[in-house]
């Protein structure tokens, strides 16, 4: 799973497409005053009072539900003549309460998502210190999304859901935004495009971003007159912003930075496209996603179809009998940002992660037979950069972070990692875990080094494409 897709994976697996909408002001670039006098003059997206629309367990008025079916019918026009896609069938939609599009959401997550893949991500954040170790994810993913959620569009049931609470202006650009995914949908299928699949979860990432980001780009056409009034660097901040605003005191930065990244990367990767050949460019990129989040953070690199090195699951037998992977997958370059930029400031974060050519990590799980309670974590992470120069430059944001010797914790028990040559290794744990509460340290030094020995002997692909000197913006 990538640190970017922790939130963004469930968000897509609960059909959360476009969940956390921008700030109402429109995208409150310096251009804004521009912006606002921009907006074409159509009705707004005028959120009915609470109960309104088919929800479930309402009747709804019939004279409310003819105005919004208008209402939706009339935006979809607009952003279907910016987007360029056609109008294949009518959207439905819903008017809920923010509990109960959160419940849609928990609903949904847990008929996709296999049991135990958030637990899994949860101990990946926590074993890297990305959340505390006693942090509960799944809860605080909730409680995050509750605050961000304004709708979203739902391929299985091909609808469009919208929080009753909103603003006028806040609904007016959650119903462009998720009509734009509607129009998606009719022309590109996303139900099969996001289904979770193990171990690609950085594929997933970059499908993510370019959903969001196609939307964002569309939506502020139809709200502003051209997407590129909006500047790219203010609306990054402004979601970063409005996201730890709206968050609990105690949600990690890590989150926080996985629910605005699909919309922030994805928009600029889409305006990329468009500034090179227009829509025609985007709809090229359909017709062959990206791989990973690399190609969408460095368009050249989708345009030359560098693929990402090939890095063998980490394996588990330093650390004694009992033990098995019971979780792998991709971090990619977009997750690695993220955790980077917990551990240094966010511009060395984007450098030492631009050197990224492939990973895989692992879970591992060891179970006890007489304490069905009771279950040792650890996490071996095993990356390859596109040059040694690249490695080292990752190695200093984890030094900074970990220093150079093991470190011993108290909790979640010994992290070690080494650079070598293109290579980067990381081993957390062993730790224990009763009830899946507190943490506590079972595994020592000695036995992270030897693990971390393991690791690095594990096997690493060699990949084509330019690979050296791809820091784009240092």
């Amino acid at each position: 799973m990538a640190v970017a897709a922790v939130i963004g994976a469930a968000l897509v697996g609960a059909g959360a497409l476009g969940g956390c909408t921008p700030p109402s002001a429109p995208a409150a670039s310096a251009n804004a005053q521009t912006a606002d006098a921009a907006r074409p003059a159509t009705p707004a997206a005028r959120p009915p009072a609470q109960g309104a629309g088919p929800a479930e367990g309402g009747e709804v008025a019939e004279e409310e539900a003819r105005l919004t079916k208008e209402e939706v019918a009339r935006v979809l026009a607009l952003v279907a003549k910016a987007r360029g896609l056609p109008v294949l069938r009518e959207v439905r939609s819903q008017v809920l309460a923010r509990g109960e599009i959160l419940a849609r959401i928990r609903a949904h997550v847990e008929r996709e998502i296999p049991e135990g893949v958030l637990d899994h991500q949860r101990e990946v954040l926590a074993a890297l210190e990305l959340i505390p170790a006693d942090y509960d994810f799944t809860a605080g993913m909730y409680r995050l999304l509750e605050g961000r959620i304004a709708g979203f569009y739902e391929p299985d049931d091909q609808t469009m859901y919208l929080v009753d609470d909103l603003s006028e202006s806040e609904a007016e650009e959650t119903l462009a935004h998720e009509l734009v995914h509607a129009l998606q949908d009719q022309s590109f299928s996303l139900g099969k495009l996001l289904d979770y699949k193990a171990g690609e979860g950085d594929r997933l990432a970059a499908t993510h971003a370019l959903i969001e980001g196609e939307a964002m780009s569309a939506m502020f056409d139809v709200l502003v007159g051209s997407a590129f009034q909006i500047d790219e660097a203010m609306l990054r901040k402004l979601v970063a912003m409005s996201t730890a605003m709206s968050s609990v005191g105690d949600t990690p930065l890590v989150l926080q930075e996985s629910l605005g990244a699909p919309y922030t990367d994805g928009f600029e990767f889409v305006q990329a496209l468009r500034r090179d050949g227009g829509w025609a460019s985007v709809d090229a990129v359909w017709r062959a996603l990206p791989e990973t989040t690399e190609q969408l953070l460095h368009p050249e690199k989708l345009a030359a179809r560098e693929p990402a090195v090939e890095v063998a699951v980490p394996t588990a037998a330093a650390l004694g009998p009992g033990f098995r992977v019971v979780f792998d997958d991709v971090m990619g370059e977009q997750a690695l940002r993220i955790a980077f930029a917990a551990y240094a400031h966010r511009d060395a974060a984007i450098g030492a992660a631009a050197g990224w050519g492939g990973d895989r990590y692992a879970v591992v799980r060891r179970d006890d037979a007489q304490d069905p309670t009771r279950r040792e974590f650890a996490l071996a992470w095993r990356l390859r950069f596109d040059s040694a120069a690249d490695a080292a430059e990752a190695a200093k944001v984890i030094e900074r972070r970990f220093g150079k010797a093991c470190q011993r914790r108290a909790g979640l028990g010994p992290i070690a990692w080494t650079a070598r040559g293109s290579d980067v290794a990381v081993v957390a744990g062993p730790y224990e875990r009763r009830g899946g509460g507190e943490a506590s340290a079972t595994g020592t030094c000695a036995g992270a080094k030897a693990w971390l020995a393991e690791v690095m002997k594990g096997g690493v692909g060699a990949r084509g494409g330019s690979g050296e000197g791809k820091k784009a913006g240092k």
